[in-house]
């Protein structure tokens, strides 16, 4: 597996440098320069484009470059032509790449002199300009390869000054071609974008190697920790069994005689109930007629720790004394209604002054904030109504502080 991964590695590597070289590094510099000489020619344009500087863009050794040269002198819109030609793939093969830099050549010139721009081709420079594409197409020089051993007989028959012209440039290539050639020579010549197709396949390949390497492993793994797993049960079922088999016999027994003490509580409660039963009886027979006794009167003063209600104070929760927690302090007036104010406890008020947003925030009303020494003055009682089982607030209690 190592030595396909390597194999696939080189491979790539020898058809991206085959790619990149030769012609279609060529046609790639012949397309730069297209566009570079398009760029310039629009320069020229003094009527639509009024604020150039300069007519060539003698640094522009790239896209960047040429990019930098259309903002600098104001060329408008001429960066989103830079960004569609240069998307423009063309065909580097040895039968249509001149074909395919014609065609190019073709749609650059039609996008700046075709419609409402044709006007174009009446500047001074344009035939300069179309020249110029012409010669920068022509100087683009692809052939077949050479053969690696010359013809001998032509060599022979010609006389000695020209075989001596002739030998030394067949040599040379035949050199150059043989060195990339020594262990890809099987290999055909190819686009770029072949080049790349074949490089993506590639590495697709490799990648599913990987996938497929990587899911057996896991699979292996997986059952690997499942025998294990069944090892390690079937080792210990004896033992669990046991264990549960003792687990359930205490179960059954503090099963019995839990069943026992109830039935033993339940004798209990029939008896008492019974008893319960006769003694009521003799009473209603033996007890005397006697008055009702009139309830001793409640006290009209009551005590609460805090609002539980919120807006009022639960029945429940009043208290007959007041102790170091009761802040406020009731007074029935009526059935229904009642006045309530601030507990003059001192520990009462410390208390409530430990928290007076929770404990005086809904029930009370006052100008300033209080400090953890102030005492509080109830200056107007509030007014209580009484709601159900709440004494509802209807009017907080009105104190200051000193």
């Amino acid at each position: 597996m190592k030595k396909w991964v390597i194999f696939f590695v080189l491979l790539v590597w020898q058809i991206s440098a085959r790619a990149e070289d030769g012609a279609g590094k060529q046609i790639k510099d012949a397309k730069f320069q297209i566009v570079k000489a398009t760029i310039e020619f629009l320069a020229s344009d003094k009527e639509t484009f009024k604020e150039v500087k300069e007519k060539q863009c003698l640094d522009c050794q790239d896209y960047d470059d040429l990019l930098k040269f259309v903002e600098r002198n104001k060329i408008k819109k001429a960066d989103a032509l830079i960004g569609d030609w240069k998307k423009v793939s063309v065909d580097t093969s040895l039968s249509h790449w001149e074909k395919g830099l014609n065609k190019f050549k073709d749609r650059v010139v039609g996008d700046i002199s075709s419609g409402a721009k044709s006007k174009r081709k009446k500047l001074a420079g344009y035939s300069t300009y179309e020249g110029k594409l012409n010669s920068i197409i022509e100087n683009v020089s692809i052939s077949e390869p050479i053969e690696d051993v010359p013809d001998i007989e032509k060599l022979d028959e010609a006389p000695e000054p020209v075989v001596s012209k002739v030998t030394e440039p067949v040599k040379t290539m035949s050199e150059k071609s043989s060195e990339p050639a020594s262990y890809f020579a099987f290999l055909p010549d190819m686009s770029k974008d072949m080049s790349y197709v074949i490089i993506l396949l590639l590495i697709l390949g490799i990648l599913f190697l990987l996938w497929i390497l990587r899911n057996k492993s896991q699979v292996m793994k997986r059952k690997e920790r499942e025998l294990k797993d069944q090892y390690n049960r079937n080792g210990s079922t004896e033992s669990e069994a046991k264990i549960m088999s003792s687990e359930l016999k205490e179960v059954q027994q503090k099963l019995k005689e839990a069943e026992a003490e109830i039935a033993i509580l339940q004798d209990n409660v029939r008896a008492e109930m019974e008893r319960n039963e006769r003694l009521s009886a003799v009473a209603e027979v033996e007890k005397p007629v006697e008055e009702a006794a009139e309830p001793a009167p409640e006290s009209p003063i009551k005590y609460a720790r805090y609002a539980d209600q919120g807006d009022g104070f639960s029945v429940q929760e009043l208290l007959e004394d007041e102790d170091s927690e009761t802040i406020f302090e009731l007074t029935i007036l009526s059935s229904n209604t009642a006045s309530f104010k601030i507990s003059n406890n001192q520990n009462a008020q410390r208390y409530a002054l430990s928290n007076s947003p929770y404990f005086l925030g809904k029930t009370s009303q006052y100008d300033t904030f209080p400090s953890g020494n102030s005492l509080i003055n109830t200056d107007i009682p509030g007014e209580l109504k009484l709601q159900g089982n709440k004494w509802l607030i209807v009017k907080p209690v009105q104190i200051s502080f000193s």
